[in-house]
């Protein structure tokens, strides 16, 4: 069953504070520079989890995943692949999608696994999606996508759960990165300095505002 967390949700090893349940994040940077780490670390918990992945293997990242120190519990744990990777001998706790840019197929089977994952207690569930890259690149107008992150990002706040969203800024314009924040409630800036993870938080309140270490896994 989920964590008993109260309303909140706690990030446990980073330096942030716990946020409201219904609470949906966008976490900006470069891939290389620690924002997917970063993102798989927000998910932990014992909360349910549900990754979308669309530029990476679900394998690969359910194997980074357990690096971070996440737990593969089947139960509680459900990724959307629309990578083109074969990942269908992983079993049915991952669903696949032909392209990044089937963003209707990505939202059927977003809410499939989603509801797979209530129906086993799991009323607190927290969401990744790593990148959004990827459904900017295929699709050759930022209104659709931004439709499907509206939609996610309304579900997850209706159900109170945690909805953390990466963008790599440094492969769209300012104007689609401005347009793409809009549902979110706040921004977690990732940057790497010298070897050191650093974060800073936009929009939420007793977050760090200035450029912060995030200290290694250990």
């Amino acid at each position: 069953m989920a964590a008993q967390h109260g309303s909140r949700y706690e990030f446990p090893g980073l330096p942030l504070e716990s946020v409201a349940s219904g609470t949906n994040l966008l976490l900006a940077g470069p891939t290389l520079e620690g924002a997917r780490e970063l993102l798989l670390r927000l998910l932990l918990g014992e909360d349910g989890v549900l990754i979308i992945t669309a530029d990476t293997s679900a394998r690969k990242v359910l194997r980074t995943f357990e690096d971070v120190g996440g737990r593969i519990d089947r139960e509680r744990v459900r990724v959307v692949s629309c990578t083109q990777e074969r990942d269908g001998d992983l079993g049915d706790f991952v669903a696949s999608v032909g392209s990044p840019g089937d963003l209707t197929g990505i939202g059927i089977e977003y809410s499939g696994q989603y509801e797979q994952v209530y129906a086993r207690g799991y009323d607190t569930v927290r969401t990744g999606i790593y990148t959004l890259t990827p459904l900017l690149v295929y699709s050759e107008d930022v209104r659709p996508v931004f439709r499907f992150i509206n939609t996610v990002t309304s579900r997850i706040r209706t159900a109170d759960g945690l909805g953390v969203c990466a963008i790599d800024p440094s492969a769209h314009e300012e104007q689609v990165v401005t347009s793409i924040a809009q549902p979110f409630d706040g921004r977690i800036d990732v940057r790497e300095r010298d070897g050191t993870v650093e974060l800073r938080v936009k929009g939420l309140p007793d977050q760090p505002g200035e450029w912060t270490a995030v200290p290694a896994l250990e």
